[in-house]
């Protein structure tokens, strides 16, 4: 079992800055990379992997950028992450040096923890990162007017 990289939350933060950028034209990498604190360069690499999966489209053109391929409400936690870690879940047991039944009881575990996992991690919509991003934000407005 991994935790996700750098370059995971990287491809989250932009995806759910295309999912809330309210205007029909693409949004730059320039432009996501200033509102989220992203290196570029790095960054161009991540929508380049979610490009390839097909996450994302690119446009081309003095007001080109990047744009969701689908709605967010069909794009998931699970498959942004996949896109650019690669196979997130795993049923490796760590170490084979006892041989004997532990081994496979542990695999058991880990093939029950990652099946949890990855079926939350797959339930969880861009839509419901929006929702939560701004439902966040008004907590905030309200707690500063207090």
């Amino acid at each position: 079992m991994r935790f996700i990289s750098a370059k995971g939350e990287y491809a989250i933060l932009a995806m759910l800055a295309l999912a809330l950028h309210s205007e029909k034209k693409p949004l730059q990498v320039k432009s996501i990379a200033e509102k989220k604190a992203i290196p570029p360069r790095f960054l161009e690499q991540v929508m380049s992997a979610l490009k390839k999966k097909g996450l994302v489209e690119s446009v081309r053109g003095p007001h080109g950028g990047y744009r969701l391929t689908r709605q967010p409400d069909q794009i998931y936690f699970g498959e942004m992450v996949q896109a650019v870690e690669g196979p997130i879940f795993s049923n490796e047991v760590s170490s084979g040096r006892n041989g004997g039944v532990e081994p496979l009881v542990l695999k058991e575990v880990y093939s029950e923890i990652n099946a949890a996992l990855e079926a939350h991690f797959n339930s969880i919509s861009l839509q419901d990162l929006c929702v939560r991003k701004k439902e966040k934000e008004e907590k905030e407005v309200l707690m500063f007017h207090i």
